[in-house]
C-alpha cells in the first residue's frame, strides 16, 4: 500500500514529506504501457501531485498539473481529488538511450515548455499557477514552480526505479519546505541534510516513508501527522462521459451519429472506451431539455 508519511522538524519550523507512490505508478505502467522514459517522467508527476493533493484541505478540492513541452512526451496531464491521482502522457512510447548513470533522459524528452497547476477549492475562482521548465528533470521543474509561482522555497528528491521488464519496484520520494521565519542556521542544516537524497533512487528502494524521515529527521524535535494512503483511481463513469457527450453540442452529436452511428469517447486516464448509440444520445439530449427546461 501506497504512503506518505509528513512532520515537522524543528519546532516546528520546516515541513517534511516522504512518498511511496510505487502502486500508483505501476498502475500507470499497466494503464498505458508506458516506456521506461515515459514511466519516470509520469511517475513522478504522478508522485508530486499526490503530495499536493495530500496539502489540500477540502474533500472536494480539486488539482490539475500539465507540463506542455516541446520534447517527444509533448504533455503530461495529473488530475488529484481526495486521496486519489491519475494521469497520463501524450506520446507513451517515447524511446531513448538511457543517460551513463543508467537513469532515463526525461531532460531530453521534455524539452523546454511550462508546468501549469490549477487549484480549485471551491471558491469563486481557482488558482492558477505556472513556471517555466528547467531542465526536464521533474524534481527541479517543481522545486523552482514551488518557489517562482506558490512563494514557498522547496528542496525535492524523486525516484521512479523499473526493472527490466518496464515495471515500478519502487517509487516515491521526499520533500521539504521551510516554513516563513525559518532561521538561517536551520536552513544550512537543510543543506546538509539535503546532501544526503542525491541517492534518493537507493534510499526509496530500501526504506518506506516513515524510516526515510525518521533517519534523517527524527533526531531533531519531530511531530509526525498522521499517515495517509494515496491511490490511483480514474472518476470516470457513464453518467460522466454522458456530460462529456452533450460538451460536443447537439449539433455534432448529429453529424457524428449521421457519419459512424455511434458515438466513442475515450478517457485517457484509464484508457476505459464508452460507446452510446443513437439512442442513448437521443436520451442524452432529451434527459438535458427535461432538466433544463424553461417554466
Amino acid at each position: 500500500m501506497d504512503k506518505i508519511a509528513k512532520a515537522l522538524v524543528f519546532d516546528g519550523m520546516v515541513k517534511v514529506a516522504a512518498l511511496d507512490t510505487t502502486e500508483i505508478v505501476q498502475k500507470a505502467v499497466e494503464l498505458h504501457h508506458t516506456s521506461p522514459v515515459a514511466t519516470v517522467a509520469l511517475g513522478k508527476v504522478l508522485t508530486l501531485a499526490a503530495y499536493m493533493d495530500n496539502e489540500m484541505k477540502g474533500a472536494d478540492d480539486r488539482l490539475s498539473i500539465s507540463i506542455a513541452c516541446d520534447g517527444p512526451l509533448e504533455s503530461i496531464v495529473v488530475a488529484a481529488v481526495n486521496g486519489t491521482v491519475r494521469g497520463y502522457v501524450a506520446n507513451p512510447d517515447v524511446s531513448l538511450p538511457a543517460l551513463g548513470n543508467g537513469k532515463q533522459n526525461t531532460s531530453k524528452a521534455i524539452g523546454s515548455g511550462t508546468v501549469n497547476v490549477r487549484k480549485d477549492l471551491g471558491l469563486k475562482d481557482c488558482y492558477t499557477g505556472k513556471s517555466e521548465i528547467v531542465n526536464g528533470s521533474i524534481d527541479e521543474d517543481f522545486a523552482w514552480y514551488f518557489t517562482s509561482s506558490e512563494g514557498q522555497p522547496t528542496a525535492l528528491a524523486l525516484s521512479v526505479n523499473l526493472d527490466e521488464a518496464g515495471n515500478c519496484t519502487s517509487a516515491g520520494g521526499i520533500v521539504i519546505q521551510p516554513m516563513p521565519g525559518c532561521p538561517d542556521h536551520i536552513l544550512v542544516m537543510l543543506e546538509d541534510i539535503a546532501m544526503n537524497f542525491v541517492e534518493i533512487d537507493r534510499l526509496v528502494a530500501q526504506r518506506d516513508a516513515h524510516r526515510l524521515i525518521d533517519d534523517y529527521f527524527g533526531h531533531f524535535a519531530i511531530e509526525y501527522f498522521d499517515e495517509v494512503s494515496p491511490r490511483y483511481q480514474c472518476i470516470c463513469s457513464p453518467h460522466y462521459m454522458a456530460g462529456v457527450v452533450r460538451s460536443i453540442g447537439r449539433a455534432e452529436c448529429v453529424n457524428i451519429l449521421m457519419e459512424r452511428g455511434s458515438i466513442e469517447i475515450l478517457c485517457h486516464f484509464c484508457n476505459t472506451k464508452y460507446i452510446f448509440d443513437k439512442q442513448q444520445v437521443i436520451d442524452i439530449w432529451q434527459e438535458w431539455d427535461k432538466t433544463h427546461k424553461k417554466n
